[in-house]
C-alpha cells in the first residue's frame, strides 16, 4: 500500500476562513502530476485539500505499483485526517481511477466523487510504455492532452513541468493505469458521481465517461466545450461551477 504521510510535508492544504459551504474537497492528481494542477480549484468555498501522491511533487516515498494501492493509501489518509463531512474526492485521470476505486471499496468515507478525464479502464500505448520502461520520456506527448483551443503558453508550461518528472515515475503511473479496469464493477458504486470531460479529450475521450455514467446509478455527465484532458486547467471557471453546483 502507498502510505500518505500526514506530517504536513507532503501534501498541500488550503483552509479558508469563513467557508461558504460545509464539507471538504480532496483533489487527486493524475500521472506524473502534483497538487499544483489544482491551484484554480482552491477557492471554491469548501475546505480544499490537494494531495501529492507518494513519489510526486513534494511527497516522499515511491509511486505505488497499482491503482488499488494508491486507493488504499488515500482511504487510510481520509481515516486519519477525520475531515469535515461531506467529503468528496475530485480526481483527474489516474486520480479519477483512484477515486473510483475508493468509491467502490470505502464508500463509508465519502459522500460523492467528481471525475475529470476518467475511464472505466485506461489502456496506454505499448510503445509509450516501452519507452518509459527504457528511461526515455517524451514530454511532448502531453501536447496531445490539450484542446486545440488551449493557449500555447499553457501547453508549453505543462510540457516543461512533465519534463522534470523522472521517467521511472511516469512509467509506474502509466503502468498502473494500463492495468486498471473497473468496467465490470461500476454498478457496485452507489455514491453520487459527477463526470466532467473535455470535448477535445483524446486521452480519455467522451465515450469512456459516457460508459461510466451509464453504469453508476447516481452519475451525471457534463461535457466542456473547448477543453481537452486537462479541463480543470483549460476551463477552470466552467469546471469550478460544475463542482460547486454538485457539492453545495
Amino acid at each position: 500500500m502507498a502510505s500518505i504521510n500526514i506530517s504536513g510535508t507532503d501534501w498541500f492544504f488550503k483552509n479558508q476562513s469563513g467557508n461558504k459551504y460545509p464539507g471538504t474537497l480532496v483533489f487527486i492528481h493524475g500521472s506524473g502530476g502534483s497538487h499544483r494542477l489544482w491551484e484554480a480549484q482552491m477557492d471554491l468555498g469548501f475546505d480544499c485539500l490537494a494531495l501529492d501522491l507518494p513519489g510526486h511533487g513534494q511527497s516522499g516515498g515511491k509511486p505505488a505499483a497499482s491503482i488499488s494501492d494508491y486507493a488504499a493509501g488515500v482511504s487510510e489518509f481520509l481515516v486519519k485526517m477525520g475531515l469535515n463531512r461531506p467529503v468528496y474526492l475530485v480526481g483527474h485521470s489516474m486520480g479519477a481511477a483512484i477515486s473510483l476505486t475508493c468509491a467502490l471499496g470505502r464508500p463509508d468515507l465519502l459522500d460523492g466523487i467528481i471525475l475529470i478525464g476518467a475511464g472505466p479502464r485506461m489502456k496506454v500505448m505499448p510503445s509509450f510504455l516501452d519507452a518509459l520502461r527504457s528511461g526515455n520520456s517524451d514530454p511532448g506527448f502531453f501536447k496531445l492532452a490539450f484542446s486545440p483551443d488551449a493557449p500555447a503558453k499553457m501547453v508549453d508550461e505543462m510540457v516543461q513541468t512533465i519534463a522534470m518528472v523522472p521517467a521511472a515515475v511516469l512509467y509506474a503511473d502509466f503502468s498502473a493505469c494500463n492495468d486498471f479496469d473497473l468496467s465490470q464493477d461500476l454498478e457496485g458504486i452507489s455514491l453520487p458521481a459527477l463526470l466532467i470531460v473535455g470535448v477535445d479529450d483524446k486521452l480519455t475521450p467522451q465515450k469512456l465517461a459516457l460508459y461510466i455514467s451509464e453504469h453508476i446509478a447516481r452519475a451525471r455527465l457534463e461535457v466542456i466545450p473547448g477543453a481537452g484532458h486537462f479541463a480543470m486547467i483549460e476551463k477552470p471557471l466552467e469546471v469550478n461551477r460544475l463542482i460547486t453546483d454538485f457539492c453545495a
